[in-house]
Formats: C-alpha cells, sequence, structure tokens
C-alpha cells in the first residue's frame, strides 16, 4: 500500500479535489441517514401501542351499545310487524290515542 504525504503547499491533482468533495457529501448524506433511524430506534413503541389498546377498548365499547341499540330496535321492528296487542300499547301510551267511547284519565 502507498501512503503519501500531501502538503497543503503542493498543488492538488484534480482527482484529489474530488474525491475529496464526493467524500464531503458522502458524510453528509451519512449523517442524513443516520439520524432518522437513531430516532426510530429512540421512539418508544409502548406508548403507541398503549394509546392503540385504549382506543381499541373504547371502540369495542362504542360497538357493544351499537349492537345492543340494534338489537332492541330489530325486536322493536319484529313487535310491530307481528303483535297487535304490542301496536295497541305502543298508540295508547306514546300517541295518546284512544278507542271510541273510551275516557282516558292520565295523572
Amino acid at each position: 500500500m502507498n501512503y503519501r504525504e500531501v502538503r497543503a503547499s503542493e498543488p492538488q491533482s484534480r482527482w484529489e479535489s474530488w474525491m475529496r468533495a464526493f467524500l464531503k457529501v458522502g458524510r453528509f448524506v451519512l449523517l442524513l441517514l443516520v439520524v432518522p433511524v437513531v430516532y426510530v430506534l429512540c421512539d418508544n413503541p409502548m406508548d403507541t401501542q398503549n394509546a392503540m389498546r385504549t382506543k381499541l377498548e373504547q371502540l369495542k365499547g362504542q360497538r357493544d351499545a351499537l349492537q345492543a341499540d340494534r338489537d332492541k330496535l330489530l325486536r322493536r321492528m319484529e313487535w310491530i310487524k307481528s303483535d297487535n296487542d304490542y301496536l295497541e300499547l305502543a298508540a295508547r301510551d306514546r300517541l295518546h290515542l284512544q278507542k271510541e267511547g273510551e275516557y282516558v284519565l292520565r295523572f
């Protein structure tokens, strides 16, 4: 391996100046690549995972509430389609209707 000492007073060849510029650019690019890697390695994934688990539990609670509402509405729809007693009760209770000749006292 040839080793040559270069003094500042000696003129540099064109190849050496290009190589120095290339090395400077290479160092800069390497620094740009190292910074995101360090950030990703230092980032705590447990915080993100815990936040996602909390959100999942909230969404499961919302899902369960919506399913309960859906089931209630489906039962009600079935009663409306098939049960005349339910229709009569709903008309009397919610719509304040009465049959002819019937008196309703509300307190």
